[in-house]
């Protein structure tokens, strides 16, 4: 009877053991694994298996604001856009200065040409001086304020984006279109460039100083920067379709393979 009973403490010591185990929330770097495991999983264009991985992080922290962040970051490649705000909305719930949700929903709204919305969320995220990615916001604002016509505040973003990023080009493209609309045409051409200086396969850059140079009446010049915006271009852009639609219209010569 001893033996018996010594045998069934041994079995249920061995059972808690199981069940101890079977928890991995236990292990404090659970979540985190998971969580790198669906960011990477996103990073490399996974949008299945980050859901899985994201829930198994949740049960461990169901108020953790990374992870509704992450999720919505894929609901939003997956074009599942209610669902990737619902996310965005809930991480804000648990953290409301996540300022990476804040660009997230401002880049959503610009798509959906909600300006007044991605005003707002690009506002929050770039008065966040830690933000790593602030100059990502005061771009985006800049080319708001110069879609209203305010050239002042648009201005004052765009140099404050490159205040945090110097070599970031894309306020350089910017600033060369408010340059334009100042009819300060040489400055404009040195923004494009200055543009070109840091990413020679910007296909915006091209295309702006394509425009520029057929403005000036330089259409040698403007043939070029419109083939170059062409080539750089993902086929099927908006960029890509307006500098095909140049070159027809100046008659630029074509490349011969």
């Amino acid at each position: 009877m001893r033996k018996f009973l010594i045998l069934m403490a041994t079995l249920g010591l061995v059972s808690c053991a199981g069940k101890t185990e079977q928890d991995p929330c236990k292990n404090p770097e659970y979540a985190k694994i998971k969580k790198e495991k669906a960011k990477n999983a996103i990073a490399g264009g996974d949008l299945y298996t980050p859901l899985y991985d994201l829930q198994d992080a949740q049960n461990c922290n169901p108020r953790d604001p990374e992870v509704y962040y992450l999720l919505g970051q894929t609901y939003w490649k997956r074009q599942e856009r209610d669902k990737a705000k619902e996310n965005f909305q809930t991480a804000l719930k648990y953290n409301p200065k996540y300022s990476e949700v804040f660009l997230s929903l401002g880049d959503m709204f610009m798509e959906e040409n909600n300006l007044d919305s991605a005003l707002e969320n690009y506002q929050r995220a770039a008065g966040d001086d830690l933000f790593r990615e602030a100059y990502l916001a005061w771009n985006n604002l800049g080319w708001i304020f110069l879609q209203r016509d305010q050239l002042k505040e648009a201005e004052e973003a765009l140099i404050r984006s490159l205040a945090l990023a110097p070599n970031f080009p894309n306020p350089h493209c910017n600033l060369g279109e408010l340059r334009s609309r100042q009819k300060k045409y040489e400055d404009a051409v040195k923004e494009y460039q200055k543009a070109l200086q840091l990413n020679p396969g910007l296909a915006r850059a091209h295309r702006l100083l394509g425009l520029e140079y057929n403005r000036q009446g330089k259409t040698k010049e403007a043939c070029k920067e419109f083939s170059l915006a062409l080539k750089n271009a993902a086929p099927e852009s908006e960029e890509a379709k307006s500098a095909g639609q140049y070159l027809k219209l100046l008659n630029c010569p074509t490349s011969s393979k």
